[in-house]
């Protein structure tokens, strides 16, 4: 059986059950109200068309916003539960969708000059002719980049020189895999070394400053740095012995791509350095990051440096794919289905140690059917609601295991804008993803514990 026909099976398997209420009066017995049982029944629902790819991914996100406006809606009203339809489609244009926008422009716009071909023959001069030592460069800039600029962005910008690469292999050759996905991996595991580097960690640092345990930035540096190094070369070993070919050249690459230093070249430059210097700086100037992927955007379609014909070219499907699980996440927050999730759980008399393990592994299975940023939100208010004595590392292992959750293109930003080259499927991702993901947080909650206890996080 096919994974089409698969996927298509056992959705329809899901909504007629949830139709029939199979299994609804055990689950409200157990508190769990019918909004909730159709949240739950949507979530499944979407997980399984996302991860055998039945019907096109940005397909299953918009089929999550109708289940949510046609059979959601109504049973949240019925219910007595304050809703609207907006709430369901506003994930579509949010503020991580318009951060998307600028990403993609900034990217097309270095693609139309050529200046992505440039800084690509500029990083393999400088990494050698080996996939080994490409990769490697390429997750060290990626990673360093995501500490201080949004792990999103910096996939935008590092996938814009990438991208010349892979395409100068042939299609036959594996190794271009292991190039795409050495960025949005880098990008996802460089976000854990700085408060900012990933919206988790922002999240986290503000309810924990909010109760008066929040780490300085050096302090967190401290305890994500080591992290962020022992992960990087664990996902990149992963990503050799996948796709490393021994003995196999490097393909050619002209080392010397012309490019015109005109009036247009160094606008493009400026509103590169700009833009950035604008995600670095959001906490002085109070922008969000959206608002300043809004600047190239209209800089470079108001000027004329890119056309509709290159609007047009911009990957639409990933932004609606996006905004799908963006709106997943609304899903589950509104319809009570995360708070019985977390009260389902056996919390009673546990230990922080294992309060961190259990919500880290909770934070990083949703993190990778939905949001990052929306697990974060739903759970670490939780935390703070259950007076737990020593709540700062349970947040930090929430921020990590939101952080480290990358197994599908849904996962994360940067996971998403790598699918959307067209060069790589879901299984080419899940299958380093889901080892990376369960490594990485096996190791976060276990290891990290003990070392976040050693720098003095409580």
């Amino acid at each position: 059986m096919s994974k089409h026909v698969l996927g298509f099976s056992l959705t329809l398997a899901v909504l007629a059950a949830a139709i029939k209420g199979i299994g609804f009066e055990y689950l409200a017995e157990q508190g769990l109200e019918r909004p909730g049982y159709v949240a739950l029944a949507i979530l499944l629902i979407a997980a399984i068309l996302w991860i055998t790819e039945a019907i096109p991914l940005f397909v299953t996100s918009l089929g999550v916003l109708f289940l949510s406006i046609v059979w959601l809606l109504p049973w949240m009203k019925s219910t007595g539960i304050q809703a609207s339809k907006d709430q369901f489609l506003s994930p579509f244009f949010s503020d991580v969708i318009v951060l998307f926008l600028g990403g993609f422009a900034l990217s097309a716009a270095l693609h139309k000059r050529q200046i992505d071909e440039w800084l690509a023959a500029r990083i393999i001069e400088r990494t050698g002719g080996s996939l080994g030592t490409l990769t490697l460069g390429i997750m060290g800039v990626t990673a360093f980049f995501s500490m201080w600029l949004s792990n999103t962005a910096t996939a935008a910008m590092m996938l814009a020189m990438v991208l010349p690469i892979a395409s100068k292999m042939s299609a036959d050759d594996l190794r271009s895999k292991a190039v795409l996905l050495s960025v949005p991996f880098a990008a996802n595991i460089g976000g854990l070394g700085t408060p900012i580097g990933s919206p988790p960690n922002a999240i986290a640092m503000q309810y924990m400053q909010s109760q008066n345990i929040a780490p300085s930035f050096a302090q967190w540096m401290m305890i994500g740095v080591p992290g962020v190094v022992i992960m990087l070369l664990l996902a990149w070993g992963t990503l050799l012995l996948l796709w490393g070919e021994k003995g196999k050249p490097m393909p050619e690459f002209d080392h010397h791509v012309n490019i015109r230093m005109d009036a247009s070249f160094w606008a493009i430059i400026a509103i590169v350095i700009v833009t950035a210097i604008g995600w670095m700086t959001t906490s002085m100037h109070g922008l969000s990051s959206g608002t300043i992927g809004l600047i190239p955007v209209l800089i470079f379609f108001g000027s004329g440096i890119l056309d509709n014909k290159d609007v047009k070219m911009m990957s639409w499907d990933v932004l609606l794919m996006m905004g799908g699980g963006l709106c997943l996440g609304t899903v589950i927050a509104t319809s009570g289905l995360a708070d019985w999730l977390v009260h389902c759980l056996p919390i009673s008399g546990v230990s922080t140690f294992w309060l961190t393990f259990l919500f880290g592994i909770v934070a990083c299975f949703m993190s990778s059917l939905m949001s990052n940023t929306a697990t974060a939100n739903l759970l670490l208010p939780i935390i703070i609601g259950m007076s737990v004595a020593t709540p700062a590392p349970i947040m930090i292992g929430i921020a990590f295991g939101c952080s480290l959750a990358m197994p599908l293109p849904i996962s994360t930003p940067p996971n998403a804008m790598a699918f959307s080259s067209d060069n790589i499927s879901v299984i080419d991702m899940a299958k380093p993803g889901i080892f990376i993901t369960v490594i990485g947080v096996l190791l976060a909650l276990t290891t990290g514990y003990w070392w976040w206890e050693t720098m003095g996080l409580w």
